[in-house]
């Protein structure tokens, strides 16, 4: 999954904007953390569905997928904070649905999906050297950067060792029972840790006959964004914290206290 979000981020309509996208998540995320949750996480979730289905053109089944697995776990957690457990001495163990677990539930649960959706936006639509470029610009040190760009990479080498090694023992048949599932499992991290040493150590040498110099030189790949896109991306987080405050104050207005 983390390579198909890699390649819909280089090849969506907005890959070359990333400047006004990361104001526009950065908008969204501060009215879903902000804002009441029930009322800001409707409108925040069709805004960053919208944006990613509709201008980016990201692919629905792709995002999707993308937000139902996480979601799944937070529902599991909403689940369980609805119900109390308590040892009763005559009655033994009891366990009941409590109002107040719903309701802190509820705030969470919405808080969190406004909270994915905004993210999978940005991931979905923002390749890491466009993040890269920014930050350079934003004058962020170069230590911190070079950090992220290497750590990026080495996730895909791992993951692309981790799946070379399994495919190896499944070819071997190493996986046909319980048994050697858990020995081939257990040979799978052993290899993989040491793999993962090795590559490191091979990039430690090869920065250093290279003269490593606490930077790399790179050409900053060019930015697309314009002044309409700064506008539209303030201007929707806006109108989203103006449609949640109206919404709140909605009842009061037609049914005074």
């Amino acid at each position: 999954m983390l390579r198909r979000i890699d390649i819909i981020a280089h090849t969506n309509r907005w890959h070359a904007r990333t400047g006004a996208v990361m104001l526009l998540c950065a908008g969204l995320m501060l009215c879903a953390l902000c804002l009441p949750p029930v009322a800001v996480a409707p409108p925040v979730i069709c805004a960053a569905w919208l944006a990613a289905l509709s201008g980016a053109r990201v692919p629905a089944g792709a995002f999707a997928k993308a937000f139902v697995i996480p979601m799944g776990f937070l529902i599991t957690g909403a689940v369980v904070l609805c119900i109390s457990v308590t040892w009763d001495t005559g009655h033994g163990l009891r366990i009941a649905f409590t109002h107040e677990g719903a309701h802190t539930a509820l705030q969470t649960s919405c808080r969190a999906a406004a909270a994915l959706s905004v993210t999978l936006l940005y991931a979905f639509t923002s390749p890491l050297s466009q993040t890269l470029a920014l930050l350079r610009r934003a004058r962020v040190p170069v230590a911190l950067i070079e950090l992220m760009g290497i750590t990026y990479r080495a996730i895909f080498l791992l993951d692309e060792s981790r799946a070379s090694i399994i495919g190896a023992q499944q070819n071997r048949l190493g996986y046909r029972n319980a048994r050697c599932m858990f020995r081939s499992t257990g040979l799978a991290a052993v290899a993989l840790f040491t793999r993962t040493h090795a590559r490191a150590a091979n990039l430690e040498r090869g920065l250093q006959s290279r003269c490593y110099d606490n930077s790399l030189a790179v050409m900053l790949p060019p930015a697309e964004t314009t002044r309409r896109d700064y506008i539209l991306a303030l201007l929707i987080p806006a109108c989203v914290a103006t449609v949640t405050l109206f919404a709140r104050a909605l009842p009061s207005l037609f049914f005074p206290a």
